[in-house]
């Protein structure tokens, strides 16, 4: 069960927990204020938690930002009966805030607390977030304090629509992680200042800050609509590219590159050990698929790596339907990434089905088990490997807009080699969305929904085509298993 914030259970009762932030533990001389809910009903105790926590930033912002002082913990706790904690929605009344006198205590103005502060919903929307979905939580967690320093931790009511914009064209600036760390210390905007290096890729802009900032969204309209939370709209998010135009983009590996790549000394050496298999067949794969890294890492032996009944062909499926490891969060980039794609007769000869059967065998349900998966990713560790192997053979490029630096460089090899070299049918292959159909033509969105097309119905034409890539390379022949 998600852990929610501010709830803590005390045998079987429920308490709110405040961590109180370092700047006013001197002032309350508490690093912490517990209060009893006094109740046994955890959906109860969690709406109290929240709205009481959503009360005590608010007073911490208001004197912050000079709207009010606060003494001390008790008159800030007298502020809250007994009776408020109980019923929660009393919350929303009148409350005296009080001012800082050597006399006594005067109340100096009121305020009504009608929309809890936008960090109370994101810890909110975190801890009701699906646990499961490990890989989306990481950047969940990830981009939302983002989210929050530079939208700035406002009532939600107080949100608007060209603070979203705001944010869109400010994350865009940001520096790429590997460079993060020489701005230890500064503030987002001190980093954006700063930073005139590489910013984040498009790829990152859409599929981290853009996508999460919209789920979330999406969730707070509808659990906080009717505490003030406004409809906006991710819609005006634009990728500009400024300065990160095309500077981290991939390339193709070049023949005489495909050639140290692929037979260098210590890839013969990864060959003769069957416990460095892994480090053998992920490069040979991707260049004989174009398959992005964790299409390939998140195949299953038993479920991913089929023979059709019919023509005996033997082929990969890449999807996001079939069983895989418990701590794997299976996913593809886009519907057309949803596909075939037949096993090249080379990595046949090569003895990939013997690898295949030796992972049956010892019940992998990944194809390569040795490397653990990381936030539900299958291919964290093994995308670290790869470019660290480029590196160790001087093979790596970091000439801005011809990187090479990583597996997806591969991926270029492949479709690059197959428009040199006239293959129709390429684009089906790595999994791009196509308007035609080799014999067919253009076919349109709505006549494809029509069409009732088996999964293997054109695993012929697709091993036809697999087999016109010839990358004329010498392989290392792996080890045989006993």
């Amino acid at each position: 069960m998600a852990k929610i914030p501010y709830l803590i259970r005390r045998k079987n009762i429920f308490y709110f927990r405040f961590v109180v932030p370092v700047g006013f533990r001197d002032l309350l001389k508490v690093r912490e204020i517990t209060k009893s809910l006094r109740t046994e009903n955890r959906e109860e105790a969690t709406h109290q938690a929240l709205k009481l926590a959503a009360y005590f930033r608010a007073t911490m912002h208001n004197h912050k930002t000079g709207k009010a002082l606060i003494l001390n913990r008790s008159e800030m706790m007298a502020s809250i009966s007994d009776e408020v904690a109980y019923h929660p929605t009393q919350i929303n009344a009148v409350e005296p805030l009080y001012v800082a006198s050597v006399d006594e205590p005067t109340p100096i103005y009121s305020t009504t607390l009608k929309a809890p502060l936008l960090s109370v919903v994101i810890d909110d929307f975190l801890a009701r977030y699906d646990q499961k979905k490990k890989a989306t939580l990481t950047k969940l967690n990830a981009t939302l304090p983002i989210f929050l320093e530079l939208v700035t931790d406002k009532p939600i009511n107080q949100i608007l629509q060209a603070d979203i914009n705001s944010y869109f064209d400010d994350v865009q600036r940001l520096p790429i992680r590997k460079e993060a760390k020489i701005f230890k210390g500064m503030s987002l905007r001190e980093i954006m200042v700063a930073n005139t290096g590489r910013c984040v890729s498009a790829g990152t802009f859409k599929s981290t800050y853009r996508a999460c900032v919209s789920i979330f969204i999406s969730w707070a309209v509808i659990n906080y609509k009717d505490q003030g939370f406004p409809s906006l709209s991710t819609n005006g998010a634009v990728y500009h590219g400024e300065r990160a135009n095309g500077i981290n983009k991939q390339r193709a590996i070049r023949p005489e590159e495909l050639k140290v790549l692929f037979e260098s000394e210590k890839m013969g050496r990864y060959a003769a050990d069957s416990k460095t298999a892994h480090y053998y067949w992920l490069p040979l794969i991707g260049l004989y698929t174009g398959a992005r890294i964790n299409e390939i890492c998140q195949l299953s032996p038993v479920d991913d790596i089929l023979q059709d009944e019919k023509t005996g062909i033997w082929y990969f499926w890449f999807n996001d339907e079939s069983d895989t490891a418990a701590d794997v969060d299976k996913s593809i980039k886009t519907n057309s990434s949803k596909r075939i794609v037949p096993i090249h007769s080379q990595l046949i000869n090569l003895g990939f089905l013997d690898y295949i059967n030796r992972l049956k065998i010892e019940n992998n349900n990944l194809i390569f088990p040795a490397w653990q998966p990381r936030n539900g990713k299958a291919s964290a560790n093994a995308s670290k490997w790869f470019g660290r192997y480029l590196e160790g053979i001087g093979l790596r490029d970091e000439v801005e807009g011809a990187r090479l630096s990583g597996f997806h460089a591969l991926r270029h090899t492949f479709i690059t080699h197959g428009l040199n070299n006239k293959i129709s049918g390429v684009f089906s292959l790595s999994g791009h969305e196509v308007k035609s159909v080799d014999g067919f033509g253009n076919i349109t969105k709505v006549a494809a929904g029509y069409w009732s097309r088996g999964l293997t119905d054109n695993i012929q034409e697709l091993k036809n085509t697999v087999e016109k890539f010839n990358f004329d390379l010498e392989f290392y022949s792996p080890k045989k298993s006993k």
